[in-house]
């Protein structure tokens, strides 16, 4: 419990961010639809992650936009960048991930075939 209530916005935030952590979990397949979480130390630097990038990075877009919003949407904001934020995370680490072993050519090939079946 805060002992003064100053702390209170930050303790909402950070509830916020939490649940915004677990939403991108929740996305990136480690916590399956069922609400099991299969914890390992990746999950652990996820959520860390997770939770760090909503904080500096919600912070960051209230600042650089000078926004005079309140308490909770400041919150709201932080929580989107958390899961959001995470998710273009993991794409750039899976595009990497999938690029390992494979020449320049086999990466356009893959690209050229995906754009085919999406386009067709």
């Amino acid at each position: 419990m805060p002992q003064n209530l100053s702390n209170i916005p930050l303790i909402i935030k950070i509830f916020a961010v939490i649940i915004g952590a677990i939403f991108a979990l929740t996305l990136s397949g480690d916590i399956d639809k069922d609400g099991k979480l299969k914890l390992s130390f990746g999950v652990a630097i996820k959520f860390a992650f997770s939770a760090y990038f909503g904080l500096a990075g919600g912070a960051f877009i209230i600042e650089h936009q000078s926004w005079q919003l309140s308490v909770m949407s400041q919150s709201f904001i932080s929580m989107i960048v958390s899961v959001f934020g995470m998710l273009a995370v993991g794409i750039i680490y899976q595009a990497v991930k999938m690029m390992e072993g494979k020449t320049l050519h086999e990466i356009i090939t893959e690209i050229k075939t995906a754009f085919k079946a999406i386009f067709k």
